[in-house]
């Protein structure tokens, strides 16, 4: 019988083990001082942004007339 190998415990895959939390890897995208702003990563922010700011300007319209 030959021994099989689980995911994650061969020789080839990394030794790091569990990932790390996402706090730790928020940060590491984050630029530090000095550093100039990745232009994908800024893209991905401003649409998001953009996305935000088009559903959340018309529902507090809706929600200001209603109250009148």
């Amino acid at each position: 019988m030959t021994p099989v190998s689980h995911a994650g415990t061969g020789p080839e895959d990394p030794e790091d083990g569990s990932p790390k939390p996402l706090a730790d890897e928020i940060a590491e995208s984050r630029p530090r001082h000095g550093e100039h702003l990745n232009p994908a990563t800024f893209e991905v922010r401003l649409r998001r942004w953009a996305l935000l700011l088009l559903i959340a300007v018309p529902a507090i319209w809706f929600l200001v007339q209603q109250l009148d």
